[in-house]
């Protein structure tokens, strides 16, 4: 891999940080009594796009890191702090975001692996 190639994947893995930060701080929005998390639509098409790009520039396993620190980030905001506030709230749109911002990558993986054969 090139500086350029190791530039832009530290680029693509601080996008991950910023998508991962965006997802957790916006999945609490409600519209009235109604939770809407859009932000899992949101997680699910960007984290598949990182991989998508990561992908492009190595074929090593470092296409991952994107999806690393996004995990990464979601699960420390998961845990509740020393008074036990945290930005998420232990019910299913953090499981569903969790899902949908793991799964669809994986899936596309999978899906791409199998037009490779």
């Amino acid at each position: 891999m090139s500086v350029g190639e190791r530039v832009e994947l530290g680029v693509l893995t601080g996008c991950g940080f910023v998508l991962a930060i965006l997802t957790v701080f916006f999945l609490n929005v409600r519209i009235g009594a109604v939770p809407v998390p859009f932000t899992v639509i949101v997680a699910a098409i960007g984290t598949t796009l990182l991989l998508r790009l990561t992908s492009a520039i190595t074929e090593s396993s470092w296409r991952y890191a994107p999806l690393i620190v996004w995990t990464a980030v979601v699960l420390v905001a998961a845990v509740p702090g020393i008074n036990g506030n945290g930005p998420l709230i232990g019910d299913w749109r953090v499981l569903l975001l969790l899902l949908c911002g793991l799964g669809v990558p994986a899936a596309a993986t999978y899906m791409s692996r199998l037009n490779n054969l």
